[in-house]
Formats: C-alpha cells, sequence, structure tokens
C-alpha cells in the first residue's frame, strides 16, 4: 500500500532538539514497514528473549513474562477442555487485575476471540452480549463468578495456576481470524459488536510502537470493555514493556491513582481529558514531583478542552509530551493523532502510521481547506463490521474510492471535521444523535427506546446537554411513576454511562406547529424546573452544607437527604468534584472512597462529623443501583 509523505513527525526521544508538528492535509500517512507481526506472535517472543522481565503489575502483585505465559497456557488449555476451538469466541468478564490479561492471553493461545465484559454492567446487557456474540465460553473471577452461573456457558474461573501438566502447543492465529469484539451501544438499545481481525490489530499495534518508540511502563486506567485498553494491554505487551493495572478503587481515588504513577513509576497514561484534570487536581495537591515519573499523556475519548491542554504544560512543562489521540472502535482504537510539544489550538492532528483519513461532502468528495464535511477513515486497521448484522456493516464500512488496494474500506465516522490552515484536523461534533459521555459512544435514540420500555413510561424525549457531554430525559409516565423509579429500572438495563444525569417525569410534551416534540421547550423546563413541594426534614449545619455541595456539583436546586448520589446523576467524575465541593463548604476532605461508601446527603453529613474517616468494604455504586433496581421491581411484584 503506498502513501505519502507522514502527516507529522513520529515521537522520538531527542528531546532538545524536537521539531514543531509539521502536519500536512493530504490525509495519507507513510505505509507501514513490511507486514506488521500478529500480537500473539510479538507476546510469545519477548516471553522468549526475557521471560524474567517483568510483564504485568497490579496494586499488590506482578507477573513476569513467562509467569504471564505460564497462566495463560494453563487458562488456555481449560478451555480447550471445555470445547473451545479456532475461531470461536470467549467472553471475559472480569475486574481490572493481572489475571484478567493472562486470560484475554489464552483466549488467544486456545485460538478463539475475546468478548471483554464490564462487571459493572447490569446482568440483562451481559446476557444480551453473550446471546449476541455466542460465546463458546466465559473466563471470570472467583468474584464474578456466582453472577455467571446462570448463563449457560462453561465458566473457567482465573485461579494461579498450580503447577500444571506440559500444557499445549498455542493455536497459531492467521490474519484474518477474529482478534476480538468489543460491544457499542447500538440506535436501537441493542448492543453492537464491533469484531476486529489479528491483522487489523497488528496493524494498528504497530502504528502505535511507531509513534510511542521504546518500552513503555504503561498506567491501565479503562476498563477491559473500553477500547482504549486494547492500545494500553497490546501496545505494551508488544514492545515488551510494563503493564501497571489500576484497580477500581484505584481508578476512583486519584489521590491512590497518583501514588500508583510514583510507586510503579510509569512512564505513559492514557485516559480521557475529564480522569486527566482530576489527576492534576490530586497531583496539585500531592506536591510537584508526584507525577514526576510521566514521559507521555495520551487524551482521547472525549474533546480536549485548551484549558486542560495549557493546564498540562503549566504543570510538566515541556518534559512530558501530551499527545491527543482520535479514533473510533470501528477504526481499531485510533485513526489520528496530534502531538503537542507546548500550548497550541487543539487538533486531533493527522492520519497514524498505515492510515488514511478523508474529509467528505454528501457525494463522498473532497472538501478543500476550511470546509466542513463528514470524517472517513481507512487503512489497514478498519474493523470486519458489525458481528451479525450485515445491513449496518454496509451502511457503515464502503469501498474506498480513493485506495487502490483491492478490496480497500473506510469507514463512516458520523463525525464532522475540517482540515485548518496547520493542516491538521478539527473536530466538529456529530453529524446524528450520537454523543460520548466519559469516553462511552452513546446514541440518544437508544436511550429514547430504552426509556420508553420502563414500564409506566408513554414516551420518552433525551436532549445532550451543550458539551453534548451529558443527558437530560423528559418522560410522559403513569401517574404512580417517578423520575428515581425510571432511574433505577432504566439501570438494570443498561450501562451506566446510558443513564441520563437528570430525569424529569411531565405531564405531556410540548409540540412545535408540526406536531414534534418541542426540544426548546423543553430545555427551558430543565433550566428552570417547577419544584414540587415537598416536606424536607430539618437539617443541620452539615447537612445544609452537604446538600450545597451536592446542588453545585450536580446543579439541582432540590436535593433530598436521603436519595442515593447516583440516582441524581451522579456518576465517578463528579464524585471528585464533589469531593472538593466538600472541602470547600465543611473544611473537611473526605477520600473518595469513602464517599462511594455513603451516597446520601445524610449519610455524608455524618461522615463530615466524624472528620471524614471511614472503614470497611468497598461498594461498587454502580452495582449498588442494580441491586436497588431489582429490589424494587421485587417489591412491583408483591403488590
Amino acid at each position: 500500500m503506498a502513501y505519502a509523505v507522514p502527516s507529522q513527525p513520529l515521537i522520538t526521544k531527542n528531546r532538545p532538539g524536537r521539531t514543531p508538528d509539521d502536519p500536512r492535509p493530504h490525509g495519507l500517512a507513510a505505509a507501514l514497514p513490511g507486514t506488521p507481526p500478529l500480537l500473539p506472535q510479538s507476546v510469545d517472543e519477548h516471553v522468549r528473549a526475557h521471560p524474567h522481565a517483568t510483564a504485568v503489575q497490579g496494586e499488590s502483585d506482578s507477573l513476569s513474562y513467562r509467569a504471564l505465559d505460564d497462566w495463560a497456557a494453563a487458562l488456555a488449555a481449560r478451555l480447550t477442555a471445555t470445547g473451545v476451538g479456532n475461531r470461536d469466541t470467549v467472553a471475559v468478564v472480569m475486574e481490572p487485575s493481572v489475571a484478567m490479561v493472562a486470560a484475554v492471553l489464552a483466549v488467544w493461545r486456545a485460538g478463539a476471540a475475546y468478548v471483554p465484559i464490564d462487571p459493572a454492567q447490569p446482568d440483562l446487557r451481559v446476557a444480551a452480549v453473550l446471546a449476541d456474540a455466542a460465546v463458546a465460553a466465559v473466563v471470570t473471577s472467583p468474584a464474578t463468578e456466582p453472577r455467571l452461573r446462570a448463563v449457560g456457558r462453561p465458566l473457567v474461573v482465573a485461579h494461579r495456576p498450580e503447577p500444571a501438566p506440559q500444557p499445549g502447543p498455542a493455536a497459531e492465529a492467521r490474519a484474518d481470524d477474529p482478534a476480538y469484539v468489543i460491544y457499542t451501544s447500538g440506535s436501537t438499545g441493542e448492543p453492537k459488536g464491533v469484531l476486529v481481525t489479528h491483522g487489523q490489530l497488528a496493524a494498528s499495534t504497530a502504528a502505535r510502537r511507531l509513534v510511542y518508540p521504546g518500552a513503555p511502563a504503561f498506567l491501565l486506567v479503562s476498563p477491559l470493555a473500553f477500547d482504549s485498553s486494547i492500545a494500553g494491554i497490546w501496545g505494551t505487551l508488544s514492545a515488551g514493556g510494563r503493564l501497571v493495572v489500576a484497580a477500581a478503587d484505584e481508578v476512583r481515588d486519584p489521590e491512590r491513582l497518583v501514588r500508583l504513577v510514583g510507586h510503579r513509576r510509569v512512564t505513559h497514561l492514557l485516559c480521557v481529558p475529564s480522569l486527566y484534570a482530576v489527576l492534576l487536581d490530586a497531583a496539585d495537591r500531592a506536591g510537584p514531583d508526584a507525577l514526576q515519573s510521566l514521559d507521555t499523556v495520551i487524551t482521547a475519548g472525549e474533546a480536549l478542552p485548551e484549558t486542560l491542554l495549557r493546564r498540562h504544560f503549566a504543570t510538566h512543562g515541556s518534559r512530558v509530551y501530551l499527545v491527543n489521540e482520535y479514533g473510533p472502535t470501528e477504526a481499531t482504537v485510533w485513526a489520528t493523532y496530534r502531538r503537542f510539544t507546548g500550548p497550541a489550538p487543539v487538533s486531533i492532528g493527522g492520519p497514524i502510521p498505515g492510515g488514511r483519513v478523508y474529509v467528505l461532502d454528501d457525494d463522498l468528495r473532497p472538501v478543500g481547506r476550511g470546509v466542513e464535511g463528514e470524517l472517513f477513515v481507512g487503512g489497514a486497521g478498519v474493523a470486519n463490521g458489525y458481528l451479525g448484522q450485515p445491513e449496518a456493516t454496509e451502511k457503515a464500512f464502503l469501498p474506498d474510492p480513493f485506495d487502490a488496494t483491492p478490496g480497500a474500506r473506510m469507514y463512516r465516522t458520523g463525525d464532522m471535521a475540517r482540515w485548518n490552515d496547520e493542516g491538521t484536523l478539527d473536530f466538529l461534533g456529530r453529524r446524528d444523535d450520537q454523543i460520548k459521555i466519559r469516553g462511552h459512544r452513546v446514541e440518544l435514540g437508544a436511550v429514547d427506546s430504552a426509556l420508553r420500555a420502563v414500564p409506566g413510561v408513554r414516551d420518552a424525549a433525551v436532549l445532550p446537554d451543550e458539551t453534548r457531554t451529558a443527558m437530560e430525559a423528559f418522560v410522559v409516565a403513569d401517574q404512580a411513576v417517578s423520575a428515581e423509579s425510571v432511574r433505577l429500572e432504566l439501570s438494570r438495563q443498561v450501562p451506566a454511562a446510558m443513564v441520563p444525569a437528570r430525569i424529569h417525569v411531565v405531564p405531556e410534551f410540548p409540540l412545535t406547529v408540526n406536531g414534534k416534540v418541542d426540544r426548546e421547550a423543553l430545555r427551558r423546563y430543565a433550566a428552570h424546573p417547577t419544584p414540587a413541594p415537598t416536606a424536607q426534614p430539618t437539617r443541620d449545619g452539615a447537612t445544609a452544607q452537604v446538600a450545597a455541595a451536592w446542588a453545585e456539583v450536580l446543579k439541582v436546586a432540590d436535593v433530598p437527604v436521603d436519595v442515593n448520589f447516583f440516582d441524581l446523576g451522579g456518576h465517578s467524575l463528579t464524585m471528585f468534584q464533589l469531593q472538593g465541593a466538600l472541602e470547600r463548604r465543611t473544611g473537611t476532605r473526605p477520600s473518595v472512597v469513602a464517599l462511594f461508601r455513603h451516597t446520601t446527603v445524610a449519610a455524608q453529613a455524618e461522615l463530615i462529623g466524624r472528620g471524614g474517616t471511614d472503614a470497611g468494604p468497598v461498594d461498587d455504586p454502580r452495582q449498588a443501583v442494580v441491586e436497588r433496581a431489582r429490589a424494587a421491581r421485587a417489591r412491583r411484584v408483591r403488590a
């Protein structure tokens, strides 16, 4: 495949002589040198060459490359014994851990493709993905195994291996074999699996190795079901680097995350900009050397605010690169990148090595510089399509008329962009009803459909906020239906990112003269709601201060003392903001873990009264929402 010169120079280590980026607007990048090795082969080479080098580290444990391979081999033997074979799919339903990494490598050794599923997903969502992917088996952890006993698939629990008999040889992957299937939100609410082959993953990872040379110490903060985990796991292990896996409770607590960066001497970090912002907050409190080991910070999954870009360089100077990546799951994680060496206008840069990007008009013709068009992605990383959905695949994956390679295709992203005067891409948002919630793609139509399926809801309309990073829902429902009951029922059907931040129950929808829902009227209602008269219990000083902090963070006027933070629209990132708001208003800064344990105003007021200290097991707030939904449903059935 022939390409023009690279759209921007690759990252190198000769920092004193670095030159500014020099991207060009043609949308083609340099060809990858030769045929990239497949990832199982790359990892195996490091097992043989550096068996005792550290491959994966967790909160308190680590594995060498040899130990990782031995664990994967033992798990692969157990998968094979259940009947798993070439080109099968195997679900991996596990919390972030070193065992999780061994599990995905085991699936490959057995000749199958892995289907990552976040254990925090509701049971119905997990069951829908298992059925759609037709998985042959499920690999899980001891903690999650009880939830999966009824799924009707063989379960393999990823215990640490005992001294095992000599495992059989690993299955040999081919370029056109499936490597993994990651599920996204479909427009109807049904999950939609993106199928990526070993060849496509090899091309994407080879590009990553060129852009980020060397063997990184990479901090993985993404769940396995989030496609940026692909970049972290395989970009690191294929380079002979060291993968540091943050546990779920570490990701929730930015102070602990900052300590993990220092303790494990992390050099590379990839996360959504909103998480990076709270990480910088925690680093400010920890002191100037807190993030001293970092070499490169990568942001992706959300639009990068220019204020955050400037803050990055105010914190680190030019010592730490900031790279803004863009790319849909359908293009194997990433398609463009922009490396920043100092404050500059934000863009998503140009194509990755071996990649192609086009800005096209409605007739699929290239537009000129400064002209808005739809962004299309071509090149070796374009995925096969959607598993079992030929019509959706045909609509989104088109023949590439600009690439002479036989069978070349391009992916229609639905994102709007333009080439700017620098020759890089400005991202302009969506042309449809898709938005990004904490890095997750969410179709507004899918949320509409899910809300209408809630018992007692007659109609629903979902609006994005001005930044298109949060949602507000309006439902017309039976008299007995409340916003809280709608949220609880919805939370057991869909992922947390698809639950709107705020839900309003209205008697009817305002209509335009054409008979359509008047969305502007709904926006005005949301800005100035009519509060329902409620009798509030007497609030002491601490309770009033905590309620005021909630109102500030959640942007609501009325805060009941006994309603769960997550039922009022909170999520993990707003919990970080709440921590700061509580400190400003009460002078006490509880740990984020303590706030996750105490999720009502009343409970947090008691926590503040004790000086913010607490002990006990950590509950996953998303699972708590599911459990409350189950209890509410059981009460309705009994009634």
